[in-house]
């Protein structure tokens, strides 16, 4: 399993403070000495191209193992656009994770969720897919909190296939983020922190 990290469009201090605490997490939680790959594109004058993505994974990834893209903002537009490519093309694709991917259909043949700043953009981005599960921040935060400070972003997870729509659970964006990759034990069996 690969991690595709898909930043937008921001100063790459924004993406180092998102994956240290991606990876103080989960190392509390994974078995000493146990890693998963991990890409992130090196383009950074277009995150929102897939074609510029998947140029990028085409030279750079020899592995046909699955993948599980964690995009932000406009980075969600390229990870959306090359997962349903790679799928296309007979490759394994396990899931997307959108951090404010607002106004961006979410939905694929791949398992999907979705994290909001605030309940308005969880509640107008449900229209175009709310995913397996969904988190919304609550109070509200800014767009650029959401992905620099995860750890500290408080709110609600929504079960999306639970048959009471009314089930929330507080958490944690990180948490929210961490317990999706965790539905995927193969995965996080491999985690690489890159440090």
């Amino acid at each position: 399993m690969t991690l595709v990290i898909c930043p937008g469009v921001h100063p790459s201090v924004w993406t180092h403070s998102f994956l240290n605490q991606l990876d103080d997490q989960l190392a509390k939680q994974l078995p000493t000495g146990k890693q998963i790959d991990r890409v992130i594109p090196t383009h950074q004058n277009a995150p929102w191209s897939a074609y510029a993505l998947r140029t990028f994974m085409e030279s750079q990834m020899a592995s046909h193992a699955p993948l599980i893209f964690v995009a932000f903002s406009a980075g969600c537009v390229a990870a959306m656009g090359v997962a349903r490519y790679w799928v296309e093309q007979g490759r394994p694709v396990a899931a997307v994770i959108a951090l404010d991917g607002w106004g961006l259909p979410v939905t694929g043949p791949f398992d999907t969720y979705r994290l909001s700043h605030d309940a308005f953009t969880h509640q107008t981005s449900a229209y175009l897919g709310a995913g397996n599960k969904s988190f919304y921040a609550d109070p509200p935060v800014s767009h650029q909190y959401l992905w620099c400070q995860p750890a500290q972003v408080t709110g609600w997870q929504v079960n999306n296939l639970s048959a009471d729509p009314r089930s929330e659970t507080p958490t944690t964006a990180l948490a929210f983020l961490v317990g999706c990759l965790s539905e995927y034990p193969e995965a996080l069996v491999r985690w690489d922190s890159g440090k």
